[in-house]
């Protein structure tokens, strides 16, 4: 399951998808983005089923980030610039500052390990639960 919160919320924003994009600092509470979406376009209805249309100029970039937080994970696309886990999100803001910063969900990131860990169980004999986002068979 490497790059797992990545791929999750590649589910939740198909748009960004072979993009670079960062999951580290803080947590997400009420989607961040739809909060200031709402704020951006009072005119028009913003839910968690319109994720798929906020516009890629609307993501948050690593350019100019400052502050102690860490990446958590990142897409493949990101550790083409030597981003990964555990990188110091300033260090990545200078590696590749187009990437797209986005918070950590960890409920989101719990329901589709759930989810993943079911499929699991119903094919292999035997799971080994490792956390969120490992399995040994």
């Amino acid at each position: 399951m490497d790059a797992f919160y990545a791929s999750v919320e590649l589910l939740r924003y198909p748009q960004l998808k072979g993009l670079p994009v960062v999951i580290g600092g803080g947590r997400r509470r009420e989607d961040d983005l739809l909060g200031r979406l709402r704020a951006a376009h009072p005119e028009q209805e913003w839910s968690s089923e319109h994720l798929h249309r906020i516009p890629l100029d609307f993501f948050p970039r690593l350019e100019g980030y400052t502050g102690r937080g860490v990446i958590t994970t990142a897409t493949y696309a990101a550790r083409q610039f030597g981003i990964g886990s555990a990188v110091g999100l300033m260090k990545a803001a200078k590696l590749c500052p187009q990437a797209i910063l986005l918070p950590v969900d960890f409920d989101q990131y719990r329901h589709y390990s759930r989810r993943f860990k079911a499929i699991v169980t119903d094919i292999a004999p035997l799971m080994e639960d490792r956390g969120v986002d490992e399995v040994g068979c």
